[in-house]
């Protein structure tokens, strides 16, 4: 099946368009449900108010909306955002198709901690002046544009900047934060296949590679004209690398929302004509240019997005896992890139890597080995489950290199995750797409020095 039979104006009933659509129409039903069963006839203004708190924040990483805003309006956010880049994506007459709903999953992901439809907007108006400037069809760059939104925060944060306030005012600093947004969004398509070369389609997450240098350009600009580091932005009472220990009071209802995710897909799944006696296939999905949507046709990609969800529920249930913004965000994102680059065997090898590298953590770093146990360890360190589920943007080396390979990747994938935010002051949301393209640079060589692969994709005989 090809991405232009699911296109504009299909008639079909389980295109990418209609079935991402309902799920974020979902998704908001279940958010205002949640938020009218704990304030009742007070449920619109409880939403309202988290959504202007959202709207009004700096939105650097890592900020959970859930903490912030309410559980409600989190949820109503995330499909706001991605009923946005629908919206885009139908302006442009676009065909959705995998790598499409790869944006969908990254954008509604996001927008548990970072992004809303106030600082996407810029950068999906930038795309478009840039696609008249070019005199080219905004299809041509819209899908970039929606993933360049990892960099919504640099809209976001102006207003919260004390010098940049002082210097031009706070109606200056909107108008700033606006400016660069359009600015990012006018350049980020040029960028995008550049910086491809240095990791030949190994990164899933280009964008989050290239709009890491941006961001980290950036800071040191901020830097140079003596703005001190306002980042990452860690919402009071988090930290990084945990979340605090009560906030497992609303783990109820993300798993509730997980359980909802993978019933879903595997739903329109079967309806859409799906069988598991494809199930080897669903598992082990297999592309050269990972356009598994292409080669396996909606019904079957959608089962394998069921099976992520389940993948997902399957560790965070063994591991008593508080999910939080940062890891649901994650797993949310995992799913909608089933469609494109993102086969469940592949993704575990990864993950399997990233908590191996959690574990040497565990053992080497103080204030663990002896104080707590591993279980409770895996339980509260989100930084583990981010880097694992977002790090399955290097599935591509796993499928490429295999497993053995993928569990070292995985290791060292934990490690640049956890390293690099500070370099750009928590301004690229994507910092597990930065941190993937540093282990590419370091791994690809280096794996080639011994395993002896060739450019990846490999050429056809």
């Amino acid at each position: 099946m090809s991405e232009s039979s699911a296109g504009v104006g299909s008639k079909e009933v389980f295109t990418p368009d209609k079935v991402w659509g309902l799920f974020m129409v979902l998704t908001i039903i279940y958010g205002y449900a949640l938020t009218a069963a704990e304030h009742g006839a007070g449920a619109l203004g409880v939403v309202v108010s988290g959504l202007i708190t959202i709207y009004t924040s700096p939105a650097l990483l890592v900020h959970d909306y859930f903490a912030m805003a309410g559980v409600g309006a989190a949820f109503i956010n995330s499909a706001m955002a991605g009923l946005l880049s629908l919206g885009a994506f139908k302006f442009a007459k676009l065909p959705i198709g995998g790598l499409q709903m790869g944006a969908f999953g990254l954008v509604m992901g996001f927008a548990l901690l970072g992004k809303n439809p106030v600082n996407m907007f810029p950068i999906l108006l930038g795309a478009y002046l840039y696609s008249l400037f070019k005199k080219e069809p905004y299809k041509n760059h819209v899908t970039m544009a929606a993933f360049s939104t990892c960099l919504a925060p640099v809209v976001s944060q102006p207003p919260h900047i004390p010098q940049v306030v002082n210097a031009i005012g706070h109606a200056g600093a909107v108008i700033m934060g606006a400016l660069l947004g359009v600015l990012i969004g006018f350049v980020i398509n040029s960028m995008a296949g550049f910086i491809k070369k240095s990791h030949e389609g190994l990164n899933l997450y280009n964008i989050g590679w290239g709009a890491g240098l941006i961001s980290i350009a950036l800071t040191v600009i901020y830097n140079a004209m003596g703005i001190e580091a306002f980042g990452p932005g860690i919402t009071p009472g988090y930290s990084i690398v945990g979340i605090r220990g009560n906030a497992a009071f609303y783990n109820p209802q993300l798993y509730a929302y997980m359980w909802g995710m993978a019933i879903f897909f595997f739903a329109v799944g079967f309806l859409s004509g799906g069988r598991l006696s494809k199930l080897s296939e669903i598992l082990h999905m297999k592309s050269d240019d990972n356009l598994f949507y292409n080669k396996y046709g909606k019904s079957h990609t959608y089962l394998a997005m069921g099976f992520l969800s389940l993948l997902a529920l399957a560790i965070t249930l063994i591991f008593r896992v508080n999910l939080g913004a940062g890891v649901l965000g994650a797993i949310i994102s995992m799913v909608g890139w089933g469609g494109f680059g993102k086969a469940v065997a592949n993704c575990a090898a990864i993950i399997a890597g990233v908590m191996l590298g959690g574990l040497a953590r565990y053992l080497l770093a103080p204030g663990f080995l002896g104080q707590i146990t591993v279980l409770e360890y895996f339980s509260t360190q989100s930084v583990i489950w981010t880097s694992a589920f977002w790090g399955t943007c290097l599935s591509p080396m796993a499928k490429y290199f295999g497993w053995k390979w993928a569990l070292l990747i995985g290791m060292v994938h934990f490690a640049f995750a956890f390293s690099v935010a500070p370099f750009h002051w928590g301004q690229n949301l994507y910092n597990n797409g930065l941190a993937a393209g540093f282990v590419c640079v370091v791994m690809i060589p280096f794996i080639r020095s011994i395993d002896k692969k060739g450019k990846y994709p490999p050429k056809p005989v």
